[in-house]
């Protein structure tokens, strides 16, 4: 099992109405925080990061039309445990651009990425940068509707 597999938990497949990067950050941090597994500093770390080092991924360079992703994390000292919570947006939502900070990716899917520890931030990066650019993988992450499925999906995948 990597690293990421076991990272993945079935309430941590969430699902969201967030028009705003702030109404999502909003969201999921207070779930985390009602969860025990981030800090109340969570929401307003995680905003300041994303301004800073955005992590909005556009993934037409791997196929035209694929949904894009974006990974917000942010530094080990605003998080409890260690675990990626996979958000499905049911409405876009605006991020910048990881690569090219100054241009707008319109995203579909959130990985945030929680860790407590300074080790493991670099393979859970690189592991999901690797299924993330294997088209199948995103398109079929489109098709599936319900947590179970994504977990499964994902779970089997990494």
């Amino acid at each position: 099992m990597s690293v990421c597999c076991s990272l993945f938990e079935k309430d941590l497949i969430l699902f969201s109405d967030a028009q705003t990067q702030d109404e999502v950050f909003d969201e999921i941090g207070n779930i985390l925080m009602e969860k025990g597994l981030v800090k109340e500093s969570f929401i307003e770390a995680i905003k300041s990061r994303e301004k800073e080092y955005p992590t909005g991924l556009d993934l037409s360079p791997v196929e035209k039309g694929l949904s894009n992703v974006a990974i917000p994390h942010t530094e080990p000292e605003y998080c409890r445990s260690q675990s990626i919570v996979f958000v499905k947006l049911n409405n876009e939502v605006t991020f910048k651009n990881m690569i090219s900070p100054e241009v707008d990716v319109s995203v579909t899917y959130l990985f945030f990425i929680i860790n407590n520890k300074k080790q493991n931030q670099t393979n859970v990066l690189s592991n999901l940068m690797a299924f993330l650019t294997n088209k199948e993988n995103v398109k079929n992450l489109d098709t599936l509707n319900s947590a179970e499925s994504i977990y499964n999906f994902l779970t089997n995948k990494f």
